[in-house]
């Protein structure tokens, strides 16, 4: 019995190892990336293509899917088999792999295509692996699953959908004589509303998590909406890419905007009949719907069209951290006092309202929000290290004296 204690509290360590890792690796490519995207102006289109490149495929995708998947759906669901532990091993080196070239081709531009066919690798088998934890390892029926299993497993069968048609791509155009950096900045282009469709509904996922559905009517019509953008999205996509089909707004508007209408209001419906406590995490979720919401909006003038982009990833950032809160309020020895969660959630905000095309007074406070905000995540990280150890520690104890 003591040992089967051990086994059991051995692998919750290795997976939520497996998910520090990948939220680390998220946290380095967006450090990487926002420094490239600084100094771009001033050197190449390469860096400028590095950055896009750490910033919209290494950041959000590997973080929801690979970071805060490996640290919830193990409480969610029955003991994860093996070989999916290996598959987010394989999935995490392809992924760290790719990143290194990312940032590798600012200087050397032909390693590019490595990086987004390792980005396809390193997602598929996250992809794979989290379909079979939620097929194979769930103990409830479907309709009791959580909104954030639900946005999993939806937007796995996505990337299933995206990554095949991206990389025969990929070897078509470099079998036709392309350029490999003409290649990959077209391609990176062609990609970003399948994978913005794919973080919208994870963030969605994730906020929704945060609330009760008690109606029978609400647990089944949230994955029929979150399965618009995580499913709907990419065939579309993937059909256009060889046959003229609906024009990218269209497919926006349809395929994104309207679902993630109908998952905001079901949202704001189930805390305004319900009285909740205003925990941490359920702080940072009313800044992630503002932020989607007001991404829409942005994304009708078009004087400014990387606000709305960068408005709808600031979302999902915000929706990721209220996540991760939520976990680790779970556990009295990760959790970190309220008044830092308080400290780097106005942080964030500053942050992003220094980044407003409108706001250049708030430049300087921005910088000190987001050094403030990196002092937070490193506090954060600090306290998810610490309790491993000591746990790993005491379970060799224990092993020693049965």
């Amino acid at each position: 019995m003591l040992n089967r204690s051990i086994t059991g509290r051995s692998h919750g360590q290795k997976l939520q190892a497996d998910g520090a890792a990948f939220l680390g690796l998220s946290l380095v490519c967006g450090l990487a990336g926002g420094f490239l995207g600084a100094i771009s102006p001033a050197l190449s289109p390469f860096h400028a293509l590095s950055h896009g490149l750490l910033l919209d495929l290494y950041v959000l995708i590997p973080a929801f899917l690979g970071g805060m998947g490996r640290l919830v759906l193990p409480g969610e669901l029955t003991t994860t088999p093996s070989l999916m532990a290996r598959f987010d091993r394989f999935a995490f080196l392809s992924l760290l792999l790719g990143a290194f070239f990312a940032v590798s081709g600012a200087w050397e531009p032909r390693v590019f295509i490595g990086s987004l066919a390792l980005w396809c690798a390193g997602t598929t088998l996250l992809a794979l692996s989290t379909i079979v934890k939620c097929l194979e390892c769930r103990v409830v029926r479907f309709r009791d699953l959580s909104p954030f299993t639900w946005s999993q497993l939806l937007a796995s069968l996505g990337l299933i959908v995206v990554t095949p048609v991206l990389l025969a791509g990929l070897v078509h155009d470099l079998a036709a004589g392309h350029a490999s950096f003409s290649t990959v900045q077209y391609w990176l282009g062609r990609i970003q509303i399948p994978v913005l469709a794919l973080v919208i509904q994870l963030a969605l996922g994730a906020i929704a998590n945060l609330v009760s559905f008690h109606s029978t009517r609400l647990k089944i019509s949230l994955p029929l909406f979150l399965a618009v953008p995580s499913l709907g999205v990419p065939v579309v996509w993937a059909h256009g890419i060889t046959v003229p089909g609906l024009d990218d707004a269209w497919v926006l508007a349809l395929g994104v905007a309207l679902p993630s209408s109908g998952v905001m209001a079901m949202i704001c419906a189930a805390l305004w009949r319900r009285h909740y406590e205003l925990t941490a995490a359920l702080s940072w979720s009313f800044p992630a719907l503002l932020l989607l919401s007001a991404g829409w909006v942005l994304s009708l003038f078009p004087v400014h069209p990387a606000a709305f982009h960068s408005a709808m990833l600031f979302g999902a950032v915000f929706a990721l951290f209220g996540c991760y809160y939520r976990w680790q309020e779970q556990f009295p020895a990760l959790a970190v006092p309220h008044w830092l969660g308080r400290v780097h959630l106005v942080a964030m905000g500053v942050s992003v309202l220094a980044m407003m095309p409108f706001l250049p007074l708030l430049r300087y406070g921005g910088e000190f929000g987001m050094i403030v905000s990196l002092f937070c995540v490193a506090v954060l990280g600090a306290r998810m290290l610490a309790p491993r150890q000591v746990a790993a520690s005491e379970a060799v104890a224990k092993a020693d004296f049965s």
